[in-house]
């Protein structure tokens, strides 16, 4: 990851990137388990097969979108 970084946004800015890139991530797994297994349990997936589990990769797929949005209005301005 870190050698992709330094070749998209340059060494200089290597440190700043990674912080952001690792800030993310720390979101990302802290919070999107459980609100994964909060809409499974509200749509009672376990019951439904995997029918149940698609409003949870939904979810995962709008954060995915939302997050490449902000990126790129982050890139564009600065």
């Amino acid at each position: 990851m870190p050698t992709v970084v330094g070749n998209t946004f340059g060494s200089a800015r290597v440190s700043v990137v990674m912080g952001m890139v690792v800030t993310g991530w720390a979101g990302s797994y802290l919070l999107g388990a459980p609100i994964a297994g909060f809409i499974l349990d509200a749509a009672s997936g376990e019951n439904k097969g995997i029918t149940g589990y698609r409003p949870a990769i939904v979810d995962a797929g709008a954060m995915t979108v939302a997050s490449i949005i902000g990126l790129s209005i982050r890139l564009k301005n600065g």
